[in-house]
């Protein structure tokens, strides 16, 4: 490694800082003050053609960079939906910072913007009727993957058919008994259930919000429940971090949202199961919601201020693939990636490419 880029850099979009450790193999940490994210680590670190290299998100919204040093600066870019971004980075000390992770995902007002997160979440609040072709193909049932077996999958099902909304939960708590999560793991290449479960197995058993939701949703289509994995995503584009998790029909016809990162759902005040549509309209009107008593982040207790502060910022934007079969997530030979965006909102910067997969109208996108 090029020992110019150890220390401590600092870019002024975003508030992003760099830590970039003398240490083999690679090491280094990131912080978004812009979104209150402080010291995590890439998904992946490497050298390659000359360049330091990191990537962070997942999969589409990877962002990939690669950064030279370059008379007395870091140089380089970002990639992202195939677009460059160049960025250049300061050193503001020779000696970097290995402090823990943080989450402070509270600013005031959102980068670009002069409105709080729940400001800009009443300001787009609509959406349009016109029809966008957001067709949903959920395929149901299949073989039991071996790889259950060995995590006692059949004593959490027992007695229980798809017609009882029980298995549902018992699913939760077969995936969240079993797997945590680790924003920082990433989730391997595969999207079957065994690729996943596996993936987990040399990973302390954690992955990120993405593999646990994916992992759920597939086990729910495995039990002839619908079921899908959906990306919530903030205002900003490009962003550094989204929350991924399940939609799901209940089998007594009811829908609800289900949140394997923290083993959580939502009631509304009247007792009613919150769906993700729902959700954000209770956060709109700034309605009470009430957890599940078993919600936890990895074992370790549940912050329901945290988490409806996080929801509000992440409930802006909506994805989610148009086949939902064991194995896919995200644009295939047979599906697109579509996306639900409110009414007025801002896409001159989005590729038109991005733009024809843009659906505006809620009823249909949510259609199951």
């Amino acid at each position: 490694m090029d020992k110019r880029l150890v220390g401590k850099w600092f870019k002024e979009e975003l508030g992003e800082t760099l830590n970039i450790f003398d240490e083999t193999p690679l090491r280094m940490k990131m912080s978004f003050s812009s979104s209150g994210y402080y010291n995590f680590e890439p998904n992946c670190v490497y050298e390659k053609d000359g360049y330091f290299c990191f990537e962070i998100n997942d999969d589409y919204y990877r962002m990939a960079y690669q950064i030279k040093y370059s008379d007395g600066s870091l140089e380089g870019f970002y990639t992202q939906h195939g677009k460059k971004t160049e960025v250049r980075y300061r050193k503001i000390s020779d000696i970097p910072e290995d402090l823990p992770y943080e989450e402070h995902p509270t600013e005031i007002y959102v980068p670009g913007t002069e409105l709080s997160r729940i400001e800009l979440l009443k300001k787009y609040d609509k959406y349009d009727k016109k029809e966008y072709g957001a067709d949903n193909t959920i395929v149901l049932g299949g073989e039991i993957p071996e790889i259950l077996n060995k995590y006692g999958y059949h004593d959490y099902i027992n007695g229980l058919n798809n017609k009882s909304d029980e298995i549902v939960f018992r699913l939760l708590d077969f995936v969240c008994d079993h797997l945590g999560h680790n924003g920082s793991k990433g989730l391997g290449n595969g999207r079957t259930i065994t690729d996943l479960i596996t993936f987990c197995e040399t990973n302390d058993m954690k992955t990120n919000c993405r593999g646990l939701a994916v992992l759920l949703a597939s086990l729910l289509r495995l039990n002839g429940i619908k079921a899908q994995h959906i990306t919530c995503m903030p205002y900003e584009e490009p962003f550094e971090d989204c929350h991924v998790v399940v939609d799901c029909l209940l089998p007594s016809g009811k829908r609800i949202m289900l949140d394997p990162t923290s083993r959580l759902y939502y009631k509304d005040k009247k007792g009613n199961y919150v769906s993700l549509p729902h959700l954000r309209e209770l956060l709109i009107t700034d309605e009470p919601i009430y957890e599940n008593p078993t919600a936890s982040y990895n074992g370790n207790g549940f912050d329901k201020d945290y988490n409806r502060d996080y929801m509000i910022k992440n409930t802006f934007r909506f994805a989610r693939c148009t086949l939902n079969k064991d194995g896919i997530d995200g644009r295939t030979e047979n599906s697109r990636y579509i996306e639900l965006i409110p009414c007025d909102y801002p896409t001159e910067n989005f590729s038109e490419n991005r733009k024809k997969d843009f659906v505006y109208n809620d009823i249909e996108f949510w259609t199951m």
